[in-house]
């Protein structure tokens, strides 16, 4: 069941990075202020959200329950934040991550207040953009894409 769920997290962060490049490619075009905001634009905020809330919960599986190695973490949690790499997924992924998705939801919200399509594009990248920021500071790239 681990390797399982650990598998589909690992492939699941290619998804949200793909989320991510289209929501952009939908934004950055907009910035100009002589875009009007489409559907297609609202659609692309919602895939992203959804592929975070996705991945949000396929990591909290790993964290709280399925993973071995969290297990041991969480045993001993004091010794875990004495090493680099034990502190950085008992605190520093999933806190960052959490905040990642924090900030996909609130430019999810927050966009949608705004009345201008101006607006919504400077709203929507300033907190999704926030977001990929912290998926990409937060993914363990040392880490195989695979295990076996």
């Amino acid at each position: 069941m681990y390797l399982v769920v650990l598998t589909l997290h690992n492939l699941l962060r290619w998804l949200v990075l793909l989320g991510a490049v289209y929501l952009l490619a939908r934004l950055l075009p907009g910035l100009s202020g002589h875009r009007t905001w489409t559907r297609q634009d609202a659609r692309a905020a919602q895939i992203y959200t959804g592929l975070m809330d996705t991945q949000l919960l396929v990591g909290l599986a790993l964290y709280l329950g399925v993973s071995p190695y969290m297990q041991g973490i969480l045993n001993n949690f004091g010794a875990a934040l004495k090493g680099s790499e034990t502190r950085f997924f008992a605190v520093e992924h999933v806190t960052g991550m959490l905040l990642a998705v924090a900030f996909a939801h609130a430019g999810n919200v927050l966009y949608k207040r705004q009345a201008s399509d101006a607006g919504k594009f400077r709203s929507a990248a300033l907190w999704f953009g926030l977001s990929l920021l912290c998926v990409l500071a937060l993914i363990p790239w040392w880490r195989p894409l695979l295990r076996v």
